[in-house]
């Protein structure tokens, strides 16, 4: 090895541990951080928590006792306030200056319905067994339980709901919106992102994405009606091969596909509206994409669909769309995980654009190596 090379190796791995070095201190410094605030409150039946906050992360436990309490990560010029007014608890951080972010954790009564938003935060609520409202602009939204009302609202985040009751609103503009084990009527939208609805037991679903595929795997209810459209994506519907329904089918430049026992009622046309039915047709199903293939299938099996475009292109970033799946899978794994998962994630992108400068600082050497011999060889 050269000296040139070994020099450039040593540079690159000089500066690729110096900047990580700065990155995984702070990481750990802030997973270590003991909370500056930690404040018990009771609380009355019939009150409702309202957080209201400008950036850094809202966690919201539950537990069985008649009390609220606040833990907050935050600067020394911040400041909790936590002030009852009539039935509503509010909880907010004031400073004296710039205060940067502040992060909560807060556990509070099962029964206590919980409202938080805010601009620039992550939002985690888990076990609350009554109303959830979460809405902000830049953030992911994870809501483990819910019921009665439930509703999620993000701009730049994904939106991830399980084990929800009663009425479901989600919302996203370019992210994502997954729900699992969810009850009662589900309505989800976003513009960039995909919709996927997973054990899931409803009586309405109204789905709709424009830039996005949609995926529902679950169950019809006699009498149900359900709605799945996307513009530029695919439908695929898992369901038992003893679903009652009537399927509704419009699309303009893809594909119907069913491994399923359905069978169309009238002359088939494409950009008209089809109708299929399968078994005693109680439920109504709608199903509309302008420019993808829409799929019927039986639980277990393998999708009936053809390659396009967009396939090609995600098997050509399969290694990315990997990466992207398993941060995910992070942060939707736990509840209050979002910082460690955000700091590894971090920490992970400087160590990969250090490996790759690395690799290129090879490479160039390498050519220029290359060029140099040829031209000696040439004189």
């Amino acid at each position: 090895m050269g000296y040139r090379t070994r020099m450039t190796r040593a540079l690159t791995l000089a500066a690729a541990a110096w900047l990580i070095a700065p990155t995984v201190a702070a990481a750990q410094e802030r997973e270590s951080r003991k909370p500056q605030t930690d404040r018990t409150v009771p609380v009355t039946r019939g009150s409702r928590l309202v957080i209201n906050h400008d950036a850094g992360e809202v966690v919201v436990r539950t537990w069985n006792n008649d009390s609220l309490r606040v833990r907050a990560s935050h600067s020394d010029r911040v400041s909790i306030d936590v002030q009852t007014n009539a039935n509503i608890v509010t909880i907010r951080s004031k400073s004296t200056g710039p205060r940067g972010s502040v992060d909560f954790d807060i556990t509070a009564p099962t029964w206590m319905p919980v409202k938080v938003s805010g601009q620039f935060i992550y939002i985690g609520i888990e076990g609350v067994q009554n109303e959830v409202s979460a809405e902000t602009v830049r953030g992911d939204i994870v809501i483990k339980g819910g019921s009665g009302i439930v509703t999620a609202k993000s701009i730049h985040g994904e939106i991830i709901v399980e084990d929800a009751k009663g009425r479901i609103n989600l919302s996203s503009v370019n992210e994502a919106i997954r729900v699992t084990g969810a009850t009662g009527e589900i309505v989800a939208e976003t513009t960039n992102g995909d919709i996927s609805l997973s054990k899931v037991q409803a009586k309405l679903v109204d789905v709709a994405t424009v830039n996005g595929d949609v995926l529902f795997d679950g169950g019809f209810s006699t009498g149900g009606q359900y709605r799945f459209v996307t513009h530029n994506g695919d439908i695929t519907l898992v369901v038992p091969e003893n679903t009652g329904a009537t399927f509704g089918v419009r699309t303009y430049n893809g594909d119907f596909q069913s491994n399923l026992p359905t069978k169309p009622v009238g002359e088939i046309r494409r950009g008209r509206r089809v109708t299929y039915a399968l078994g005693n047709g109680e439920a109504e199903v709608e199903l509309e994409s302008f420019g993808g293939t829409i799929r019927l299938r039986r639980p277990g099996t393998a999708p009936l669909r053809r390659q396009t475009d967009k396939d090609k292109d995600k098997d050509k970033h399969k290694d990315h769309d990997s990466d992207k799946q398993a941060s995910y899978s992070a942060r939707s794994a736990t509840i209050g995980s979002m910082r460690a998962a955000r700091s590894a994630g971090a920490a992970a992108a400087i160590v990969a654009h250090a490996i790759n400068s690395t690799a290129i600082a090879t490479r160039l050497h390498g050519s220029h190596g290359s060029m140099r011999k040829s031209m000696s060889d040439k004189s």
